[in-house]
């Protein structure tokens, strides 16, 4: 009984140090998202900066969307270190880092043909720069956003040790460097695209990689080896990782990603200003619910393969009390919201009440399905997600294309808010049914 208290407590300390010290990274992250845009903006014109702006989109799609293996590989990674099954562990990592690497090496391989044999100045509508220039500039990005790729894992590693905060001091000291590197190239050199892209995308890429250096040293039960590669544990990968990119791609992508398009096409530019300015202002409640609920996903792991339901439960209903305050935030937050943004933009953009109300109501489904979807997440349980992802993104596209035109973007922005709200509820009963161990069937699944 004693030894189990002793393990409570040092998972929830390991929590609350996560928390607390992802809540500074992120706010140092926020404060170099803001100044890195009139940095960059001043080292190079407006139309390479544009270049830039177009370059690092595709970049991040590539950065991003790893068919899920990333997330598949920390949590049977998480599980195995919780039972101390450091073989296992290594099997997991060294497939993992194999099938991102061959994957890496192929996408690589065909798209530098394609670069090779393609117009980027028709493409990307610019005469400024030659084809060649921008070939080696998009070459360059292409390879580095793959090493990336491969290497952004070595954070995975530190997340699935329920180190949270590392994976976030990596990423955002991978930004402060590079804001750094570009502000001393802006005084001491002329605008170069080239050393844009080195910059952005070349000292993330280091960053992680010194971060694997006393990981693997302090660690030599976790590195990658060739040897410990495992077909069944890559399947395993695969298998669960695939189910996270169905996730990534419908109700990530599609729903939650292609509001600016669909708002746009359907509403015109100028109402995709007034909606990501609404947007800017109330994701201040989805970052700092993330801050809370983003380690507890493998907090969650830990406890279920100790068999900790106690601690599971207990947890849960506090991610949804915090929620309950974030909706409470998010109401004061609305009744101010217009004297927010005449400090802010002035009277340039009049932002009506309803669509702030319309993009409070979207934010407040989202973060309750976050809430939900983290512990199972964490209970490698997603069966549920898949299929409700998928229904959700069919039914919100044909909703879409028929009203689309008509609703206007309070429409647009509460039929996302529908579909993450039926997501939510199915979610949390979902929760509910595994916490009270009901769960049969796909529910468990």
């Amino acid at each position: 009984m004693e030894e189990k208290k002793i393990k409570l407590n040092n998972r929830n300390t390991m929590l609350r140090n996560n928390i607390i010290f992802s809540g500074v990274l992120k706010a140092v992250s926020l404060c170099t998202s803001f100044l890195v845009v009139p940095v960059t903006l001043d080292y190079l014109d407006k139309e390479p900066y544009g270049l830039w702006m177009a370059i690092s989109s595709m970049a991040f799609w590539i950065y991003t969307f790893d068919i899920g293996l990333g997330n598949g590989m920390r949590n049977y990674l998480t599980a195995a270190i919780s039972i101390n099954d450091y073989k296992a562990a290594r099997a997991y990592i060294s497939s993992a880092f194999a099938m991102l690497f061959l994957g890496a090496f192929i996408i690589g391989l065909i798209s530098a043909l394609l670069i090779k044999n393609l117009d980027f100045c028709q493409i990307l509508n610019t005469s400024n720069i030659n084809n060649s220039t921008l070939q080696t500039v998009i070459l360059s990005a292409l390879i580095l956003t793959l090493i990336q790729f491969v290497a952004k894992n070595i954070g995975f590693i530190y997340v699935a040790m329920q180190k949270y905060a590392i994976n976030d001091l990596l990423t955002v000291g991978g930004s402060v460097l590079a804001l750094i590197t570009i502000f001393i190239l802006s005084k001491t050199t002329t605008g170069n695209l080239i050393y844009v892209v080195t910059t952005f995308m070349g000292i993330p890429v280091l960053v992680f990689l010194l971060g694997g250096l006393p990981l693997f040293t302090k660690y030599p039960a976790f590195r990658p080896s060739l040897k410990c590669i495992d077909i069944d544990f890559s399947k395993n990968i695969i298998m669960k990782g695939s189910g996270f990119f169905i996730i990534q791609i419908t109700s990530c992508l599609i729903i939650f990603g292609g509001s600016n398009f669909f708002i746009s096409h359907y509403q015109g530019p100028e109402a995709v200003t007034t909606y990501n300015i609404a947007y800017k202002f109330f994701n201040l409640l989805i970052i700092g619910y993330t801050i809370i609920i983003a380690p507890i996903w493998n907090a969650y792991t830990d406890a279920y393969v100790k068999n900790d339901w106690t601690w599971i439960r207990q947890t849960f209903s506090k991610t949804l009390f915090f929620w309950g305050l974030t909706v409470f935030a998010g109401l004061i937050m609305l009744s101010i919201c217009n004297i927010f943004y005449l400090f802010w933009i002035g009277r340039s953009v009049t932002i009506p009440l309803s669509v702030s109300a319309a993009v409070l109501t979207f934010i407040t489904f989202f973060n309750l399905n976050n809430c939900v979807t983290y512990l199972l997440n964490g209970l490698n349980t997603i069966r549920v997600q898949i299929l409700t992802s998928i229904f959700c993104t069919v039914a919100y596209l044909i909703a879409i294309v028929i009203y689309g035109r008509i609703w206007g973007i309070e429409g647009i922005v509460l039929s996302m808010a529908i579909c993450y709200a039926i997501m939510s509820l199915i979610h949390l009963y979902q929760c509910r049914l595994i916490i009270c161990q009901k769960a049969t069937g796909i529910w468990k699944k």
